[in-house]
């Protein structure tokens, strides 16, 4: 097994220029769409190329056409295999996995060479700067310098050094600059790539022009010299900022002036974001009492008669279960949930699990030192609708509708669990454009059956 540590990433971003903070600012990536740093994906090609030159070929070589898509993302300290899954001739076939998942496909073709080809390409020391984002003017060309630290690409991958020809090298290492740093730029996405270097030219500089889909965040990089090709990237979806307080009080003003929600006690669990966050602030609006949980990222806004306080749900440990049990809540809102995302078509026993923890376990366990008098939580209109890449999240909200109604039933305590469509948050975003409805459009008509 293999895994990319902050050394290595800091190694390779000096290595290229490519300084983007998805892959070195642990704070930074948290708070974008992938909730994490992610390792380049010229960084998982150039140790497919290593595995295969330390494994198969210690010879001089060029690679003629090289193709690879970077399907999920590869977290750091991730664990990971590098596995082969063909080769005739001189096509290889790789990807790089782990149990659940495929991160990348990479093929390439190869030939053999006498020597390593002998080109001037400048060594550098990338200095680190910010990504440029330039408002390049699309269909006109551009030039990137085959630029990198020969030095430090020698420490990441010495048979690469060795035996790799430095114009594959050179053109792959400028790839991940121009993407990370340029185009897109700062909340890029390197999707693919597609080089053909069978007939290079002798340019020192990475010729290119693009455009950008009409319709959604993607971008085509057209590569026309020394090597003919394309690249594809995508800008990051921008993460959805929680309703503000002062906002939900102008649209449903009735609620204050009715309290409607004045005799609860309520504990919402999940209440950093989402669902959780905006149920606090209607909660609040109609005179609730509250104690609203979070994992990591504490709320920066202020909500009325609400008390923040961390907890990692799969985890409870005592402190919160003696603010719980000397809260006693009237009522329980539950909105924990891990990270969903979709899947491929093979089952996944450990994410069906994951999410039984959540939905199921973590809940079973609140209730054994608290007794409210209603519980509202959400399930998905997916348990109706069952699509093929949701099926795990889809059993767990199935499973956890009937496990509500045994509560129901056996500790006669009420209960809401409307199924709720696909809304506005951050679980939902998408590189394709949706019409989403907004988290409170949702809740409000389901929270007004309830009131105090």
């Amino acid at each position: 097994m293999h895994k990319v540590d902050q050394r290595y990433l800091e190694i390779f971003s000096y290595t290229s220029g490519d300084f983007n903070p998805i892959h070195l600012d642990e704070e930074f990536a948290k708070n974008s769409y992938f909730n994490g740093q992610i390792v380049y994906g010229i960084y998982q090609l150039f140790l497919t190329i290593e595995f295969f030159l330390k494994k198969e070929h210690k010879h001089t070589i060029k690679i003629k056409i090289i193709k690879s898509n970077f399907i999920n993302p590869l977290f750091k300290n991730q664990k990971f295999k590098i596995i082969k899954k063909y080769q005739k001739n001189n096509v290889l076939k790789y990807e790089i996995i782990d149990k659940n998942q495929i991160f990348s496909k990479i093929e390439f073709e190869i030939e053999n060479e006498t020597k390593i080809e002998s080109i001037f390409l400048k060594h550098i020391k990338f200095k680190k700067n910010k990504p440029n984002n330039i408002k390049l003017l699309q269909n006109k060309n551009y030039g990137e310098e085959l630029d990198y630290n020969k030095e430090l690409f020698k420490k990441l991958f010495p048979l690469c050094s060795a035996y790799l020809n430095s114009r594959n090298i050179a053109v792959l290492i400028a790839s991940t600059r121009l993407i990370g740093m340029k185009i897109p730029g700062l909340d890029s996405i390197y999707s693919s790539l597609n080089l053909d270097f069978s007939e290079c030219d002798t340019n020192n500089k990475l010729l290119f022009n693009f455009k950008k889909h009409h319709n959604i965040e993607c971008y085509m990089i057209n590569i026309l010299s020394p090597c003919k090709g394309s690249i594809k990237a995508f800008i990051r979806p921008q993460l959805i900022k929680n309703t503000t307080y002062s906002s939900l009080k102008v649209k449903y003003s009735n609620l204050q002036k009715t309290n409607f929600f004045t005799n609860q006690k309520a504990l919402i669990i999940g209440a950093s974001s989402g669902f959780g966050n905006v149920c606090a602030k209607l909660l609040a609006l109609g005179g609730a009492t509250i104690i609203a949980t979070y994992n990591s990222n504490h709320p920066s806004e202020t909500i009325p008669n609400c008390t923040f306080i961390p907890l990692d749900i799969l985890n409870v440990n005592k402190n919160f279960i003696d603010t719980i049990k000397k809260f006693n809540p009237t009522h329980i809102y539950y909105f924990a949930t891990p990270k969903i995302s979709s899947q491929n078509s093979q089952f996944n026993k450990k994410m069906l699990y994951n999410f039984m923890q959540y939905y199921i376990f973590a809940l079973d366990k609140i209730l054994k030192y608290i007794n409210p008098i209603l519980i509202f939580t959400s399930s998905s209109s997916f348990v109706d609708d069952l699509p093929l890449d949701m099926k795990e999240y889809s059993m767990a909200k199935a499973a956890m509708e009937v496990f509500i109604k045994y509560i129901e039933k056996t500790k006669n305590i009420q209960v809401i669990m409307p199924r709720f469509p696909r809304a506005k948050t951050n679980q939902t975003l998408s590189l394709i454009p949706q019409d989403l409805k907004e988290v409170d459009e949702l809740l409000y008509p389901e929270l007004l059956k309830i009131r105090s």
